[in-house]
C-alpha cells in the first residue's frame, strides 16, 4: 500500500513457477546403460555430454552443463570459493567432473564465481539473455580468473563496472567488483565516470587512457626476475619458543638444526605484527636418510606432517612427504647470490 499497490486479498504469496531451486552450473543425471550420442543443442555450444565419460561420473550419476532458461537479464551475487577452498567446500565429487564440464571455457585455478560470468556470457552470445549484471571478488581482474572476463570482451562488451568496492560477507570485509555487460549501447561507464571502453582487467580506455595492459607482451629480460615462493601445503610451521630451542639442541651427525629451521613471514607479519613462527625446510632434493638425522624437527614432521599428507590425492607429493609440496628451487637459485631481494604477499596487486 504504502507503494502504491492495491490492497492485497489472501493468499498473499502467489506460485513462483519463475524461481528454481536446483544447481545453476551442472544437470545432474542418473547414469544410463545406453550408449549416448553426444548432440548439441539449436543455437548452443554446449554439447550434451556421454555418461559413459568416466570423469563425468560421481557414484550412479552422470553431470553435464546445465541449460540456463532464456531471461531478459541475468541479475547475482553468485558464491565466493577461491580456487583453492572449492575441493574442501564443494567435494572432490564435484569439483572434478564442474571442471571438467567447463573445461576450455573456464581455467582449472579459476574461482568458482567465474563460471557464473561464463554461463550468462554464453546465455548472451547464444541469444537467450540480452544482459548481465554480477557480483565478484576484486580477483576477478586478474589471473586466471580473467580469463572470463576476456572472453567477455571479446564477444560482447562491459557497459558498466566498479572495479573495486567495499562488501560485507558474513561479517569478514573484502573487496568486490561489480561487471553489468552484454547487448547494450550506452556509452561504458567505469566506477561512475564515463569511459570509452572497459578492458577485461576492469580499466578504462580514454582519450587521456590509450593503453589496455590486458594485451602487453612478456619482456624476455624479465623472465628470471619474478617467482613465487615455496608452497608448504602441511604443517611445517613451530612456534618461535620451540625453535629456539632446537637450535640449541645437537644432532648426531654433527649439523646444526638451523640448517633446516627459518623464521617464516607472510604478509600479515609484515603488515600487522610478527607472529614469531618458524619453518621446518628440508630443501628441495635433501633424501629421507638425511632428513631423520635432524632429528627434533623430523620428528615433527613425522608426528604432524605425515598423517596430514597421507591424505593428499598427488601421489608426488606424498612420495616427498618430508619436502614442501613445491619447494621452489627456481626462487631459491635466483636469490641465493643476492644480497637482498623485494618480496610481495601473493594477494597484493
Amino acid at each position: 500500500l504504502q507503494h502504491g499497490y492495491p490492497f492485497k486479498q489472501n493468499p498473499v504469496l502467489e506460485p513462483l513457477d519463475h524461481i528454481k531451486c536446483r544447481d545453476a552450473l551442472l544437470t545432474i543425471q542418473p547414469v544410463s546403460t545406453k550408449p549416448v550420442r553426444p548432440e548439441r543443442s539449436e543455437g548452443s555450444d554446449n554439447a550434451t555430454l556421454e555418461p559413459s565419460n568416466p570423469s563425468l561420473r560421481s557414484g550412479r550419476t552422470v553431470m553435464s552443463e546445465a541449460r540456463w532458461p532464456r531471461a531478459d537479464a541475468v541479475i547475482g551475487n553468485p558464491p565466493f570459493v577461491g580456487a583453492k577452498k572449492m575441493r574442501a567446500e564443494l567435494g572432490n565429487e564435484y569439483t572434478e567432473p564442474l571442471r571438467k564440464v567447463y573445461e576450455g571455457h573456464v581455467p582449472g585455478g579459476a574461482d568458482l564465481v567465474c563460471f557464473w560470468f561464463e554461463k550468462a556470457r554464453d546465455a548472451i552470445k547464444d541469444g537467450r539473455s540480452a544482459l548481465a549484471g554480477l557480483v565478484s571478488t576484486n580477483s576477478i581482474r586478474g589471473g586466471k580468473n580473467r580469463f572470463v572476463l576476456d572472453s567477455i570482451v571479446e564477444s560482447s562488451r562491459s557497459f558498466e563496472a566498479w572495479s573495486d568496492e567495499p562488501w560485507v560477507n558474513d561479517g569478514a570485509a573484502v573487496r568486490v567488483s561489480l561487471v553489468a555487460f552484454g547487448n547494450c549501447d550506452a556509452r561504458a561507464r567505469l566506477d561512475d565516470v564515463p569511459v570509452d571502453q572497459i578492458h577485461a582487467d576492469l580499466t578504462p580506455q580514454t582519450r587521456e587512457i590509450g593503453s589496455d595492459m590486458t594485451h602487453v607482451a612478456r619482456l624476455a629480460d624479465t623472465s628470471a626476475t619474478c617467482f613465487v615462493g615455496t608452497s608448504k601445503k602441511a604443517s611445517f610451521d613451530v612456534a618461535g619458543a620451540v625453535a629456539r630451542r632446537w637450535l640449541l639442541s645437537p644432532n648426531v651427525h654433527g649439523e646444526p638444526n638451523s640448517d633446516v629451521l627459518a623464521l617464516y613471514l607472510n604478509g600479515a607479519d609484515i603488515a600487522r605484527r610478527p607472529s614469531d613462527t618458524w619453518n621446518v625446510d628440508f630443501g628441495t632434493k635433501r633424501a629421507l636418510s638425511e632428513a631423520k638425522l635432524f632429528e627434533q624437527p623430523y620428528r615433527h614432521c613425522e608426528n604432524v606432517v605425515l598423517p596430514e599428507k597421507q591424505r593428499v590425492r598427488n601421489q608426488s607429493e606424498l612420495a616427498k612427504w618430508w619436502l614442501h609440496a613445491r619447494p621452489a628451487p627456481d626462487t631459491r637459485n635466483a636469490i641465493r647470490p643476492l644480497s637482498r631481494f623485494i618480496a610481495t604477499s601473493i594477494v597484493a596487486k
